[in-house]
């Protein structure tokens, strides 16, 4: 069964230079994108946050809003 991480990395793996997501002058390939969104990651773990833990964020729909969906699960 594939969950959203799965599908975004299976997106990475099928083709990393195609353009993920633009927001304004942003423009990121899945590769890109997929490097940001692992540093958040890393960054989570750094804090020490865990599965279970909660995250709120304020933020306008933007790519940074997206990087985090795809940082938490």
């Amino acid at each position: 069964m594939l969950d959203l991480g799965t599908s975004f990395v299976a997106s990475v793996t099928r083709d990393p230079q195609a353009l993920a997501i633009v927001d304004g002058d942003v423009r990121l390939t899945y590769r890109d994108w997929y490097r940001h969104i692992s540093a958040v990651v890393a960054a989570f773990d750094g804090l020490g946050l865990r599965p279970g833990d909660h995250l709120v964020t304020a933020l306008q729909n933007r790519w940074e809003a997206a990087t985090l969906h795809w940082a938490c699960p």
